[in-house]
């Protein structure tokens, strides 16, 4: 069933956000028992606020999180973006910053189920939460509320 959900997802949504998620340039997908990791090279580095609005626009994705772990570099900054579990679809993209302050690499999870799905957000937000903070975070009760 995983591996329907992987070809569905490299059928659809790379033609809707080429910028980020070029075939061409995608990793050997790695495979779990519970979700497949993705990682996309992206031709054109992106700041980390073009690929949140990208993916909120054109995705109409669910922005979990802006991070910053410090204010010293532009160096780890990260992003977090799900997709609405209202439209059918389980994946997480994850973005961060490279040594220049730019996004060159994006990394996406798809998922066998919403329970792994939603443990993994809210897993994903509590890492985030020990050091640095947060540009923009969504909290997590409201997290949950996606999931219901």
């Amino acid at each position: 069933m995983l591996e329907q959900f992987c070809d569905d997802f490299l059928a659809v949504v790379p033609l809707q956000l080429p910028e980020l998620l070029d075939k061409r340039k995608m990793e050997k997908p790695v495979k779990y028992d519970d979700y497949v990791l993705l990682t996309f090279q992206l031709n054109t580095p992106f700041t980390i606020e073009e690929v949140m609005d990208m993916l909120e626009d054109e995705m109409e994705m669910i922005i979990l999180y802006h991070h910053i772990p410090s204010r010293h570099t532009e160096f780890g900054h990260s992003c977090c973006a799900y997709s609405n579990p209202s439209f059918g679809r389980m994946f997480k993209v994850n973005g961060s910053t490279d040594e220049r302050g730019m996004v060159s690499q994006i990394k996406v999870t798809i998922y066998d189920s919403l329970e792994h799905m939603s443990a993994d957000v809210c897993l994903d937000l509590s890492l985030h939460c020990k050091n640095g903070f947060f540009k923009y975070m969504k909290p997590k009760d409201e997290v949950l509320l996606d999931f219901i």
